[in-house]
């Protein structure tokens, strides 16, 4: 069936205390999609951010920014008091210092009351004990570290010493199960969040990063799974080559999988992984998915991607054993970037959708796309978190291709030309049309851009407000008929 969907990252709803949470202005953004004909919300990676807080670049694959636990809910649930409170917002975006300075305080407090959820904690560290443990310790040791990465913590710690491990599980044991208990919350909120939106029949389209920081849990946890040497460091990171847009490159800087051990391992690390965001989202999408095919690998110390080379990936013998253990898993590949002929090969074998990008698509301007170009086994979108907003990109084209862009989406002198290439989206044959909700409203990049690729500070702070989720935008949305 042929649906669409708004892409609007949590931290990005209009929420009160710093960024968008799992509080009301996530139920209130549900019934907006509900009331719009809208069936899928896409949202970025949810795992724990650090400093740039960027979303792909997480303290762990498997857990929950605490940072979108909801103040009021632990309020109404007894587990602070009104005084607990963090201070109103004062601006239009997110103000992660003012979130890293309240959210532990307040959520120690709320622990002091977690026997009020006694049974439900227990069987949540139970269930979750494959990554919990190893990611409460991880939080636990980088606070007594002062933050520092685990590659330069105190060697017992560093290589794991089991008796050291042991140690620290005695020591810290009202510690390390107060960063359970965070996670219990996160989960907790946000599984009666997506109950309330599948209830709404809308479908949540989660989002997998294909690299793991280097300083996260998941690589001090096993780091046997990575390219490290036995001093730990990488012996190549990722990145992508030299292009047009970049003569360096881009230099990621992520440790490597060791796809030979994953391989013998039976891919196992990969398939709690998959496993664990199908508790989480309906739909995954996989970042990325070129590098399974092949992935570029990078000198670790290099000072930019030129030194890099392509090295064959793990292919389709990692989706099939995914596959084997994730029946009727619906996963869409972000094919984009430098496709070479076995990319293509496994998104065929996979038979995964992949993704167009209307700003991607009009190649030197010259040539541009039929209508209902597009194949059906894909997921259209107007942009990403990582384009600039439609608007911007239409203002910046030059005379001749603005005319070419007006004659495709039939954009006249009085249209407004965002909304116009939002219905062309939606006359595309594709599984899916995803649109921004920055690209609904409008926005140029100053007031509604999300993420600006290279760039470590300034992104991710967009929010939205209240009134921009009005009757007039619902109304518009319902009259789009994909077709």
């Amino acid at each position: 069936m042929k649906e669409s969907g708004m892409l609007l990252h949590i931290s990005s709803l209009p929420g009160k205390y710093g960024c968008g949470t799992m509080g009301k202005c996530a139920y209130d953004f549900i019934d907006f999609l509900a009331k719009s004909g809208v069936k899928l919300w896409q949202i970025l990676p949810v795992g724990p951010t650090s400093y740039g807080d960027c979303p792909y670049s997480a303290l762990s694959a498997f857990a929950f920014n605490p940072y979108f636990i909801d103040p009021d809910i632990l309020l109404s649930e007894g587990l602070i008091e009104e005084s607990d409170l963090p201070p109103v917002r004062k601006t239009n975006e997110c103000e992660y210092e003012n979130i890293y300075n309240y959210i532990y305080i307040m959520l120690n407090k709320a622990y002091l009351n977690k026997d009020k959820f006694k049974e439900e904690l227990d069987l949540f560290i139970k269930e979750e004990d494959y990554w919990l443990d190893d990611y409460a310790m991880y939080m636990v040791l980088k606070d007594e570290q002062e933050g520092k990465p685990w590659y330069e913590w105190y060697n017992d710690f560093k290589y794991r010493n089991q008796s050291s491990l042991e140690w620290l599980k005695r020591e810290y044991e009202y510690k390390i199960l107060f960063y359970k208990f965070v996670q219990f919350i996160a989960f907790k909120q946000w599984k009666n969040v997506k109950a309330y939106a599948n209830k709404k029949h809308i479908k949540i389209i989660g989002d997998m990063p294909i690299y793991c920081a280097y300083d996260s849990a998941d690589v001090w946890a096993s780091p046997i799974q990575f390219q490290l040497s036995p001093n730990l460091a990488p012996e190549n990171v990722a990145g992508c080559p030299p292009d047009y847009f970049n003569a360096d490159g881009q230099l990621w800087g992520n440790p490597l999988y060791d796809w030979n051990y994953m391989k013998r391992d039976k891919y196992s690390w990969w398939i709690k992984r998959v496993k664990h965001s199908f508790k989480l989202y309906d739909v995954l999408r996989i970042d990325h998915f070129r590098g399974f095919a092949g992935y570029y690998s990078i000198p670790f110390g290099s000072p930019t991607a030129r030194n890099g080379v392509w090295v064959k990936g793990p292919g389709y013998a990692l989706f099939k054993a995914i596959n084997k253990e994730c029946k009727n898993a619906e996963i869409i590949a972000e094919n984009l970037g430098f496709l070479t002929p076995d990319v293509f090969k496994l998104l065929k074998d996979c038979g995964y959708p992949g993704m167009n990008i209307f700003q991607f698509e009009l190649g030197d301007l010259k040539k541009v796309p039929l209508k209902k170009g597009y194949p059906e086994n894909n997921v259209f979108y107007t942009g990403t978190h990582d384009n600039q907003t439609i608007m911007s990109f239409y203002n910046e084209l030059s005379y001749d291709a603005k005319k070419l862009v007006d004659k495709l989406c039939d954009i006249k002198f009085t249209d407004k030309p965002n909304l116009k290439i939002i219905e062309f989206a939606m006359k595309q044959n594709s599984k899916y049309v995803i649109v921004p909700l920055q690209d609904y409203l409008g926005l140029t990049d100053e007031k509604g851009r999300m993420n600006i690729p290279s760039t470590p500070t300034g992104n991710w702070r967009y929010m939205a407000k209240k009134d921009d989720f009005s009757k007039g935008l619902s109304d518009f949305i319902k009259s789009i008929k994909r077709s």
